[in-house]
């Protein structure tokens, strides 16, 4: 598991998780504090990396309109 302070495109999470993985840890989930992506659609998934967010972009907008 990685903790993450905000994820928007996932690149930062990406990176740490090819080198952790290199170093034989298993990563397979990211839990942040703000998920700013698009809908919620990561090139993570792809990575086998779940995204568990405390709070959306969506959520956010909401609140702060």
């Amino acid at each position: 598991m990685l903790i993450e302070d905000v994820v928007t495109t996932g690149g930062a999470v990406r990176a740490a998780a090819r080198q952790l993985r290199a170093r034989g840890a298993t990563v397979d989930t990211v839990v942040c504090a703000i998920d700013r992506s698009p809908a919620r659609e990561h090139a993570l998934a792809a990575g086998g990396v779940t995204v568990r967010p405390v709070l959306t972009k969506d959520l956010l907008d909401r609140v702060t309109d």
